[in-house]
């Protein structure tokens, strides 16, 4: 299971299964299996709980999750809400593609 804690500002989860987007809340929880694009924004965190570790993610970083494994990153997109499309296209790209 996958758990999301002390959720600040604009936090984006991807989900690269279902083509799905959402903004992550305090207490969100995502199936461990999936495929995850996690994006912090310019003045957001999170922590992450998943696959037995506890990850930080502080502003303008990102986390992909998938197969067991987690891989993180920091970026230098601006996001507004009416860009999220390319804004998560771009972070994808930095992960390891879409």
């Amino acid at each position: 299971m996958i758990r999301f804690s002390n959720v600040q500002g604009d936090v984006l989860v991807d989900d690269r299964r279902r083509d799905d987007r959402r903004m992550a809340h305090e207490g969100l929880t995502l199936d461990a299996d999936g495929d995850y694009l996690v994006a912090t924004t310019q003045a957001s965190s999170t922590d992450v709980h998943a696959y037995g570790k506890y990850i930080r993610l502080g502003s303008s970083s990102y986390l992909r999750l998938g197969g067991n494994r987690a891989q993180e990153g920091r970026h230098n997109e601006l996001w507004s809400a009416k860009n999220t499309k390319h804004f998560l296209a771009r972070v994808w790209a930095l992960a390891g593609g879409r």
